[in-house]
């Protein structure tokens, strides 16, 4: 298997300090190929994350355990989704700072046979021209039998990002309008009434890059004093869920 170690650096800015960045690393960056003829330059994405009955990866994360991992299945861009549409799983790796990061593409109409442990054959299990995947697609199914991982909520918001002119694996982006749905569907549903709006106090801001920092990203930082923080979209919104939850119960014994 190939992981790809990355580091990503959080940040929640206002859109005051997330237009001043942007304009700070605009010279170093170019806008993502599949968001390039966009007018903002952003897409959408909707990432399925699975979890045991327990929320024992939640729990893992919110403990700040220095080695953990998310299972999720991500989707990008559109209303609705064709069954032959390609998703990916990925096991997305935390080793400290290190994010190490494994994915496969997939049918979507494979997900719940996939998740349900059919006995599918590779062949339909991968997406076409995708055998190279199959050791991802091994370690994604045995992580998910050995913690009995199923779906737990989607987890969708829009993406600005840009990449890296001269290295492609920098990456800035800027992710808004963050929202969740729980689910225990193996399917992604982009649209759906049931999503709540989940709170993030401000923009979320990633840079990320292999290895060292480009100098032009360690800059923006010293000079907009900007101030690392932890930040989790699939704790963030199982917390937004169990507010609404409890909000709900508040109400109805009133």
């Amino acid at each position: 298997m190939t992981y790809q170690n990355r580091h990503e650096c959080k940040f929640v800015v206002t859109e005051t300090v997330a237009r001043k960045v942007l304009q700070c690393v605009r010279p170093h960056v170019e806008p993502d190929p599949y968001a390039a003829a966009q007018p903002d330059h952003a897409y959408e994405i909707a990432s399925l994350y699975l979890d045991d009955a327990q929320d024992a990866l939640y729990d893992e994360t919110i403990d700040g355990r220095a080695e953990r991992y998310k299972l999720r299945i991500r989707s990008y861009g559109g209303a609705t989704i064709a069954a032959d549409r390609i998703v990916f799983i990925e096991v997305k790796r935390r080793f400290n700072s290190i994010v190490r990061k494994l994915r496969c593409p997939v049918r979507h109409d494979r997900l719940e046979d996939l998740l349900n442990g059919t006995n599918l054959s590779p062949d339909e299990r991968l997406a076409p021209q995708s055998a190279r995947h199959r050791p991802a697609m091994n370690e994604f199914l045995r992580l998910v039998a050995y913690r009995s991982a199923g779906p737990r909520c989607t987890v969708r918001y829009r993406r600005q990002a840009y990449v890296g002119i001269d290295d492609l694996d920098t990456r800035v982006t800027f992710d808004r309008h963050l929202s969740m749905l729980p689910t225990q569907l193996a399917a992604i549903k982009h649209r759906h009434r049931g999503y709540l709006s989940v709170p993030a106090g401000g923009v979320i801001l990633e840079l990320k890059f292999t290895d060292r920092a480009p100098p032009w990203m360690s800059a923006t930082i010293r000079k907009l004093e900007l101030h690392r923080r932890s930040f989790s979209k699939y704790c963030t919104s199982i917390d937004a869920e169990r507010r609404a939850s409890n909000t709900n119960s508040r109400e109805a014994s009133a």
